[in-house]
């Protein structure tokens, strides 16, 4: 029911540089987008599951349930919230404008052994993929973002969000 845009940013780790850009000088004006779906992922530990920074922020909560389901995964709610990764990740800067955003992460429940063994290191390398996993964890992002896209009801920031303002100023609400 709605255009999704597929895209790519770069710069992330230094200082949001491609998102920013994007944020700041969009193909579509900022008050037509109605979320915000970003994917990153730095490792993970739980491949039966996805992890979802800003989880309950966004009025998303049961579409994303229901977007990952037919693939077996389970949703963990903002690990590690100690990181503030919501904050860190390219999704904070069409929070910033209003737009209700989410980041969608391979699953991981916090920053132990197993993740750091590849984070950020030389060794993370295309042999230390679980490809099977991999694959659904794609098919369950899709998924997802259709079930936003074809939604009837637009993500809108929870009530007391720090972004909450902002998206009442994008919108005029």
């Amino acid at each position: 029911k709605r255009s999704i845009i597929v895209l790519a940013v770069t710069g992330e780790e230094i200082g949001l540089l491609g998102s920013a850009y994007y944020a700041d000088h969009p193909l579509i004006p900022l008050d037509k987008v109605i979320f915000n779906f970003n994917t990153d992922g730095a490792g993970y530990s739980d491949t039966g599951a996805v992890s979802i920074f800003g989880w309950n922020r966004t009025g998303t909560n049961e579409m994303l349930e229901a977007g990952v389901a037919p693939f077996d995964l389970k949703i963990i709610g903002d690990p590690a919230p100690e990181q503030g990764l919501f904050d860190r990740s390219d999704n904070v800067s069409f929070a910033r404008k209003g737009i209700p955003a989410l980041t969608f992460s391979p699953g991981f429940s916090e920053f132990d052994a197993e993740i750091l063994q590849h984070y950020h290191q030389v060794s993370d390398e295309a042999d230390s993929i679980d490809y099977a996993y991999l694959k659904k964890y794609c098919q369950a992002f899709a998924h997802s973002c259709r079930m936003i896209a074809n939604s009837p009801k637009v993500p809108v920031w929870v009530e007391g969000d720090k972004y909450e303002e902002a998206g009442k100023e994008l919108y005029n609400k």
